[in-house]
Formats: structure tokens, sequence, C-alpha cells
């Protein structure tokens, strides 16, 4: 019973943390973009959006391998994914400048949808797979060409804590092969402890995110092999797991 209890005032205080700590810089987000201080603006947002629904949540981010990421180099940030909590701690991690590719379902969201379509976030259409590899080509150099990092969870949806890290599919590293970005693996370690799939109440606690060295993409072709890219930055995640 007193688990019970506890989960239930865990559900209530993120529910009053993250609801209006969304809409807030939701809105913020979508204003800087019409002002001269977009890029700038839109880090700042994420920025804070991230650290308050991380510390008035009890959870604390902890960064590994920064010293992997040039502040001056855009990346294609392959990442794990077992929790929403995985967004708000890449968000907060002032190295990056980075945008996420989000499925469509997410602009249904009042005021957040706006700000992700409003922000430049790659949206796809995961049950129209030609239309998802346009948006992730089109968006993709648009992003690249703002110097906005592209990060991509490769397993396609988020995973039960009990999965340690599912397939990996190969859009995001076609879209690196054919932006010519390199790769950085990123592990994010306890966040479906916390908050697990389906769940709103997030208990307190660490998680832990490591960024590998980045791995090159291959040229790329129409016939280009990803196999190899592929096997490496699984093994770089799964190390740190």
């Amino acid at each position: 019973m007193f688990s019970g209890i506890t989960n239930f005032l865990y559900a209530v205080r993120s529910s009053l943390v993250i609801v209006p700590n969304t809409c807030f810089w939701a809105i913020a987000s979508c204003i800087v973009t019409f002002t001269p201080w977009s890029r700038r603006g839109i880090k700042f947002c994420g920025n804070w959006w991230g650290w308050i629904n991380l510390r008035l949540n009890g959870v604390r981010p902890v960064y590994k391998g920064l010293e992997h990421i040039d502040p001056d180099q855009t990346y294609m940030v392959i990442a794990n994914h077992k929790s929403f909590l995985d967004i708000y701690a890449v968000f907060n991690c002032r190295a990056l400048y980075c945008l996420f590719v989000a499925k469509q379902e997410l602009t249904k969201i009042p005021i957040f949808g706006t700000a992700l379509r409003r922000s430049g976030c790659i949206i796809i259409d995961r049950s129209n797979r030609k239309q998802a590899i346009t948006e992730l080509q089109r968006q993709g150099k648009i992003l690249k060409e703002k110097k906005f990092s592209i990060i991509l969870f490769a397993e396609g949806t988020r995973t039960p804590p009990s999965i340690r890290l599912g397939k990996l599919k190969k859009g995001g590293f076609m879209l690196a092969s054919q932006l010519d970005l390199p790769i950085l693996p990123l592990a994010i370690k306890n966040s479906g402890n916390l908050q697990p799939k389906g769940k709103i109440a997030i208990k307190p606690g660490t998680i832990t995110l490591t960024f590998s060295p980045p791995i090159p993409s291959p040229p790329y072709s129409e016939k280009v092999d990803l196999t190899e890219v592929m096997e490496k930055t699984r093994a770089a995640i799964e190390a740190h797991l």
C-alpha cells in the first residue's frame, strides 16, 4: 500500500511539474523562432525545459564522455531509448546543439506539437516509410546547414527495462551517410527504471549519459554498406549499459 501511495504522489508531482513547464517553454521556443536569435533561443529553451523537468522530479543526470564532443562539429547522435527522461536529459546537456527526430503523433499535443514544428525537429510518419525517408533527408539537410546535431533513438520506440538494447534501425545511419555526418553513440542508463514506458510517475534517482568517440559514417552511394558502422555503434552503446 505504501508503494502505491508513493507512486501516486510521484505521478502527481510529475504532472504538476512537466505540464506547466512544457507549456511555458514550448510557447517561449515558438516566440524565439521569429527572432534573429532563433538557434541560440531554441537551445536556451530546451536546456531549461530539460533541467526543470529533471531537477523538480528529483532526477540527477550525470554526463560522461563530453570530451568526445567538438562544439564546432555537427553529429548524428544515435542513442538507446527507455523513457521520456532521455529527452529531458539530452536537452539539458549544454555541450550539444541538437534537435530530435520525432514521431508525428507528438505534434498533436497542444502547444508542444507547435513548438516541435516551429523549432525544426524532423517529424516523421512511422506508418509511411516513403514519407519518413523524404522528411529525414529534407529536414536533415536544413539542420546540418543550421549546425544542429540530430538525435535519433534508433530502436524506433521506448523499450522496457528488461530489454538491454533493441534492434537498431538503419534510417539514421543512412541519413548520416547521406549528410556526411559522424555518428556520436550515446548510452543512457537507468532512465527506464525511474520512469518506465507507459508510466507517469517519475522516481527520484540518477541517470547516466555516456558519449563514446565519434564514428565516421561511410561515404554515401546507392549500395552503401552500413553493417560495420551499425555494429560499431551498437557495441559502443552496449559497453556503457
